[in-house]
């Protein structure tokens, strides 16, 4: 006899079907989706997501040209160098939510940071540029300053993610940003976002990722440290587990990150093949092995 599960399948109608991916229920409670990525017209075949790690100066030097050619895609504090303006990139990503949160609740340290970041961005932005942030900023204060700057234009990703059942159940989902890989790190959803876009070359340069050679746990106070490198600057600066700076981080937890981190690229790469999409390490330094190493961006 035919289960239950078999019999509402073959007589709903295809469209009741297709709302699973866009509407599901999370904690006892219906979570509408929103987003507009899928709005975004891609100009070429090739995009290149650039990190902020040390290696990225080397690349920078050695790619202008290509950078100025191709589509490319930066992220966080890119912005307060003297490369934005002269690569101008076709899209902006920014995915941890202390950018738009309630500023005055955060450290000093982290408020000043973000603060000059948003002016930075307003100011230093005089071309077309697609700021891609997650629907949860969408009615932020953040998302008011940023508009006024007509040349910044604003798509948004739903960037609810849950565990599902199979991975191809899971690409389907990404695909169609019912749902959206974990955003252990910024460059983890830059690299789902290129995917989802469906440029059919992906690179990724200054993707350093090495957290792990950058950890300290100080040998009286066993607070943990993390030397913060970029290709801009290097600052030595406690871990802490939330905005205020009041928590401080245990090495097993940020270590639990780091590998999350690493395990999603592995997962992105499956969703790359899934899809027919090539996404290459081009980095001059790189701690991630998920993707094939290139020397060069063509």
């Amino acid at each position: 006899m035919p289960s239950i599960k078999y019999l509402i399948k073959l007589f709903l109608p295809p469209i009741i079907i297709k709302l699973k991916n866009l509407i599901f229920v999370r904690r006892q409670k219906i979570v509408k989706l929103s987003s507009s990525i899928g709005e975004v017209q891609i100009n070429g075949v090739t995009l290149v997501v650039i990190g902020n790690g040390p290696s990225l100066l080397q690349s920078l030097k050695e790619n202008e040209q290509i950078l100025m050619q191709k589509d490319s895609l930066v992220v966080n504090h890119f912005c307060e160098t003297e490369y934005y303006a002269q690569i101008k990139p076709k899209y902006y990503l920014l995915a941890d939510p202390a950018y738009w949160g309630d500023l005055e609740t955060y450290a000093d340290w982290l408020k000043t940071k973000i603060t000059r970041f948003i002016e930075t961005f307003i100011a230093q932005t005089s071309w077309d540029i697609n700021l891609i942030i997650p629907s949860s900023a969408y009615h932020s204060q953040f998302v008011k300053r940023v508009s006024t700057n007509p040349y910044i234009h604003i798509f948004y990703y739903n960037n609810i993610n849950y565990n599902h059942s199979t991975q191809l159940s899971k690409y389907e989902l990404w695909d169609s940003n019912s749902i959206a890989p974990p955003a252990q790190t910024v460059l983890n959803t830059a690299v789902w976002l290129g995917i989802f876009l469906r440029y059919k070359k992906i690179y990724l340069i200054g993707a350093d990722t090495t957290w792990l050679e950058e950890l300290e746990v100080d040998q009286e106070t066993n607070e943990l440290y993390f030397v913060d490198t970029h290709f801009y600057d290097k600052k030595r600066k406690p871990i802490y587990s939330d905005v205020e700076g009041k928590i401080p981080q245990k090495l097993h937890e940020q270590l639990d990150c780091i590998s999350r981190a690493f395990s999603q690229y592995w997962e992105l790469k499956g969703y790359a093949d899934y899809v027919g999409v090539n996404v290459y390490n081009a980095s001059k330094y790189s701690l991630i092995d998920a993707f094939e190493r290139k020397k060069e961006i063509t």
